[in-house]
């Protein structure tokens, strides 16, 4: 049996009201979790951020016209609340770890390689400005749409293409330049 769409879950919660709304929150809960706190860069800042972005799209799913942009209307409730947060609070400069799925043919090294990598990427991100950081990460986490990122920024296409190649050119630099010391300090050893 294949799973619902999301365009027959709002169908169904608008036809059976809140109990329906589980599998939706399901669906999306992890995905939203995420984005939160790759903004926040705070755990707990961004459980409360998805808490109540679900909490609103709970209550104002009965006024989404569009079920076939339901995704684009999620992350656009989570990137408002994320950006209260941030307007409210300092965000903490600690990252915590996001634990990575491990192969189980890995060897310690190939884990440690992997985990390094991934909290060099995270650093990085971390880095850039909370508009690019976005960016970053609706395209290439969250795998959503220039056309999707457009309407959950309010910017145009153009704009938001521009902003992405910003990002990912200063990513390179700043990998490139963390790479090339540590590459240094290699050769000095």
């Amino acid at each position: 049996m294949q799973p619902a769409t999301d365009e027959q879950l709002i169908e169904r919660i608008k036809r059976e009201g809140s109990l329906a709304f589980t599998p939706l929150y399901h669906r999306y809960k992890h995905r939203v979790y995420a984005y939160c706190y790759r903004l926040l860069k705070h755990p707990q800042n961004a459980e409360d951020a998805a808490q109540e972005t679900f909490l609103k799209i709970h209550r104002s799913l009965h006024q989404l016209d569009n079920s076939a942009s339901l995704q684009a209307w999620i992350f656009t409730i989570a990137r408002n609340e994320v950006y209260t947060m941030l307007r409210r609070t300092k965000p903490s400069e600690d990252l915590d770890d996001i634990s990575d799925d491990v192969w189980d043919d890995q060897t310690p090294l190939d884990r440690v390689v992997a985990r390094e990598r991934s909290e060099l990427l995270q650093h990085c991100l971390a880095l850039l400005r909370p508009a690019y950081r976005e960016m970053l990460i609706l395209r290439e986490y969250e795998q959503l749409s220039y056309s999707e990122i457009a309407r959950v920024t309010n910017l145009s296409e153009s704009a938001v293409k521009s902003a992405l190649f910003k990002a990912r050119k200063s990513m390179g630099k700043k990998l490139e330049t963390i790479l090339k010391g540590t590459n240094d300090e290699l050769r000095a050893i």
